[in-house]
């Protein structure tokens, strides 16, 4: 594979903001359940195959870019630059924690740790949906979970976390063989994600939307770790078939560096002994 030049990062990074800035203020659902905060849109995919692909400057950038431009172009109201605070987070970070966890050589435990952070990730939902009733929002108005919804929600939640957990091994073993497994780590890219999501990303954009919009921390967090926890296995399935697609260009993208190649090398002989 060739080495990526900075004219083909540019050329990319105008593709992927122009890309980016369509799927958050186009085709996306914005205002789901009347909240003014909570929208599903497949840009993540794009901040994220951006970060991986060609790197944490270039994924930080077009991150914030996207979120800037689209502001600009289709204002909801006045630009502040504390919303973007958890676009520029969620640009460098994946790209950060997987050249981490490549570089300590775990690879190893993967498969118990996604388990772990799959538990986790439902319990959070399972925690917030079986603790509240009436969630204030502002004032006087507030969300009613219904007992309908407080079973639904966790069995769905569960389902779909070891519907996921399932196929992420299976791919991992069955085709251990493929051009995408042998470039990555889906363990760890998976976790990546993950992390980016719970741990960066709901956390500071739920402090910014509760301090700026008044709504309750609590409200904003649990709404927004619903829908992320869904949204997040489909952006995790197109970031992976964004990658392999990839390989077939001949470029090499800033995750097949020969310094993170020969890590993960190591972790696959510590994997196979």
């Amino acid at each position: 594979m060739r080495k990526m030049s900075q004219l083909y990062k540019i050329a990319f990074s105008a593709l992927f903001i122009a890309l980016g800035v369509i799927l958050s203020r186009v085709l996306s659902i914005n205002f789901l359940a009347g909240l003014p905060f909570l929208k599903i849109s497949l840009t993540m995919s794009v901040v994220l195959f951006s970060s991986f692909y060609l790197g944490p400057i270039y994924g930080t950038i077009i991150s914030f870019a996207i979120d800037f431009i689209g502001a600009l172009l289709m204002p909801i109201g006045p630009y502040d630059f504390l919303y973007s605070i958890p676009a520029i987070v969620q640009g460098f970070t994946p790209f950060l924690l997987y050249v981490l966890f490549i570089k300590i050589h775990a690879d190893r435990k993967y498969p118990i740790v996604l388990g772990i952070l799959l538990l986790l990730m439902n319990a959070i939902v399972i925690t917030f949906v079986l603790t509240h009733t009436n969630v204030k929002v502002t004032g006087e108005d507030s969300i009613t979970i219904t007992p309908t919804l407080k079973w639904v929600i966790p069995l769905v939640s569960f389902l779909v976390s070891l519907i996921f957990y399932i196929g992420v091994i299976i791919f991992k073993t069955r085709f251990k063989d493929s051009r995408f497994n042998q470039n990555y780590s889906l363990y760890v890219l998976v976790i990546s994600v993950i992390l980016t999501y719970f741990a960066f990303k709901i956390p500071i954009s739920s402090w910014v939307t509760s301090y700026r919009m008044g709504f309750s921390f609590e409200l904003v967090y649990g709404a927004k770790s619903l829908t992320a926890f869904l949204s997040m296995f489909v952006h995790i399935i197109i970031v992976c078939l964004a990658l392999s697609l990839s390989l077939k260009i001949g470029v090499r993208g800033a995750l097949l560096s020969p310094k993170l190649a020969i890590s993960r090398e190591i972790n696959q002989e510590e994997r196979n002994k």
